[in-house]
């Protein structure tokens, strides 16, 4: 009798094209959407009420928004001292350890304090009540430890978190300054397109861990060590890094030449899904345009742009290939006054909505993801006794 994995179709590409499970939170058929609302429309919104709509299934009313605001605010506010502590010491022991490390290990003791064990098991059904209450805790706490963090290893003392929208707060707390309602509002615009993004990779890895009974804390900080590799959630650091790399627009196309000479992957171009053009990219491009306030501060990014643009037409010209969310993302956070190490934490902020939704989702109707694996290896040997060897 045949092993199972050799009717296994081949997946070499990655599981390109393969339908690993259904979901009602995200469609990428023709455009983007969230639970069935285009992410064109829902660009006018505050990311509360993105978040309330991938976690609770609909757009909230206003008191509904008003109340959910409160409770990731109140889950912000109240980061339990055992964390801040250990950032603390984490700032003095190791403080050019990666962001992503510190968010995951976050995360990890939160849900220790939490005593997060999974899902309660019921009679008829699961009780989720307890783990839509965990995800709007995390939907705070995660923003709070990126702040925390940054103030530990800035030798500041970590301050309260301010009552003020959750993108606003988070980018004041950042900046350590006041920020334009103008400013807050773009950023709040790549919270809303890095929300939610159906069965990429973290996502896949964090319902993977919840189909085996594990518990959502689990879940969460595997999608964290998931999105920190370059070729996820780490592209939008290699896009300013490129750009920094390259300098100016007469090293673009020799720029260019060695990378694809040497098979390296430019970030910031091409996706999985999108052929033709990831619309958020189109979205998040037309946006970045208006934080330019005319001001000669602003031309070290304007020159930036340029560049970029360069590059756009270069790509397009050789490979075909147009620009992805993270080539305008990674322009915008730069032109806020992010550093680098920042963007793909910033990710996570984000797509704590998209996580936690899918998470719940797996646990409302699980069945463990086992796939079978194509077998490769050398056939069947005969066994040698050590002594004959």
């Amino acid at each position: 009798m045949s092993h199972p994995s050799s009717h296994c179709k081949d997946s070499r590409n990655g599981l390109a094209g393969v339908t690993a499970g259904h979901t009602s939170i995200c469609s990428l058929d023709k455009t983007l959407r969230y639970r069935g609302y285009a992410v064109t429309d829902l660009l006018e919104c505050s990311f509360e009420e993105v978040a309330y709509l991938l976690l609770w299934s609909d757009l909230p009313t206003e008191n509904q928004l008003r109340e959910f605001a409160t409770r990731l605010h109140k889950s912000a506010q109240s980061l339990p001292e055992t964390v801040v502590s250990c950032f603390e010491r984490l700032a003095q022991i190791s403080p050019q350890c990666s962001i992503m490390d510190v968010l995951r290990t976050g995360v990890s003791i939160l849900g220790q304090l939490e005593c997060d064990n999974g899902p309660e098991e019921s009679h008829h059904k699961r009780d989720l009540s307890q783990e839509r209450m965990k995800a709007e805790q995390l939907l705070g706490q995660v923003p709070a430890l990126l702040g925390t963090w940054i103030d530990c290893i800035s030798g500041r003392q970590p301050i309260p978190w301010p009552k003020k929208p959750l993108a606003t707060a988070l980018l004041e707390k950042l900046c350590h300054t006041r920020i334009s309602d103008n400013a807050a509002n773009i950023f709040t615009k790549t919270l809303v397109l890095y929300a939610e993004h159906e069965f990429n990779a973290s996502t896949f890895a964090a319902r993977t861990v919840t189909s085996t009974g594990s518990d959502m804390h689990s879940a969460i900080a595997a999608a964290i060590g998931t999105l920190k590799g370059p070729l996820h959630g780490g592209a939008n650091e290699k896009v300013l890094q490129q750009l920094i790399d390259i300098g100016t627009p007469e090293n673009v196309e020799p720029w260019v030449a060695r990378q694809l000479e040497n098979k390296e992957v430019i970030m910031g171009f091409g996706h999985r899904i999108y052929k033709s053009g990831d619309i958020r990219a189109i979205l998040l491009h037309e946006a970045g345009h208006q934080l330019d306030d005319n001001s000669a501060s602003f031309e070290p990014h304007r020159k930036l742009e340029k560049l970029a643009h360069k590059v756009e037409a270069v790509m397009l010209e050789q490979k075909n290939l147009r620009p992805n969310l993270d080539w305008p993302a990674a322009r915008i956070y730069h032109a806020l006054g992010l550093p680098i190490k920042l963007f793909t934490p910033l990710f996570v902020v984000a797509r704590m909505s998209g996580w936690t939704s899918h998470i719940i989702e797996q646990m409302s109707d699980n069945q463990l993801i086992r796939p079978v694996a194509k077998y490769i290896g050398p056939s069947p040997r005969k066994f040698i006794a050590l002594a004959d060897r």
